[in-house]
């Protein structure tokens, strides 16, 4: 008896060949360049103990995309302060530091932040560009997603488009400058740093958190 031809093992994706949304994803957040971009799984019905736990960087992608934290590796990650230049990340502190926030409200935060005090290469980008890379960004967490920021909102904050197309990265730089207030989560030694404060955007779907964080540094 002939015995059957073998059966061929499916096929698995090379991990070094992301897919179209993934690839999409890293492009935009490459565009951003912020200081911290991060996503991890939902598990609550208050996603802030959540955010709180990506922002201890004590989870993992849950669709093995690119996440970006420029101080992976820092000396000054130590027991004292494991998640610098971050510390008051608990949930505690974060329901009274963030503020719920509209998704166009997000979009223009993500893009001004990235604009005014993401790492390289931001400067390389048109507002345009960094606008389009937010909303891509944004985009993965759905229509019914909700968004937050450690920003204090000044009541004209929105009145106007959030960014001219033709608007330069200085404009856009201006618009941040003039607006900004936040608070606060930054590491009493990171202050010691220079780093004068941080900004940054929650987005929370069904079933993840996404964070995205920049600094201001003297």
């Amino acid at each position: 008896m002939t015995s059957p031809p073998p059966v061929p093992s499916p096929s698995v994706p090379s991990r070094s060949v992301p897919s179209p949304e993934a690839a999409a994803w890293e492009r935009a957040v490459g565009t951003l360049g912020p200081w911290l971009a991060a996503v991890g799984p939902r598990r609550h019905a208050d996603w802030l103990q959540d955010v709180s736990t990506v922002l201890r960087l004590g989870t993992r992608d849950p669709r093995d995309w690119h996440t970006v934290d420029q101080h992976a590796g820092s000396p000054s990650r130590t027991p004292q302060a494991p998640y610098y230049p971050l510390a008051l990340v608990d949930a505690h502190h974060l329901n009274h530091y963030l503020e719920l926030i509209t998704r166009r409200e997000a979009t223009v935060l993500l893009t001004r932040h990235c604009a005014e005090y993401g790492g390289p290469p931001f400067h390389r980008h048109s507002a345009a560009a960094l606008r389009a890379a937010a909303r891509t960004v944004l985009a993965r967490f759905g229509p019914g997603a909700e968004f937050a920021t450690n920003q204090d909102l000044l009541p004209d904050e929105f009145d106007d488009a959030a960014f001219d197309d033709e608007e330069s990265g200085a404009q856009a730089a201006d618009r941040c400058r003039r607006a900004f207030a936040v608070n606060s989560l930054t590491h009493p030694t990171a202050e010691r740093d220079g780093y004068l404060t941080d900004m940054g955007v929650v987005a929370a779907s069904e079933t993840e958190i996404g964070v995205f964080w920049n600094y201001f540094i003297d």
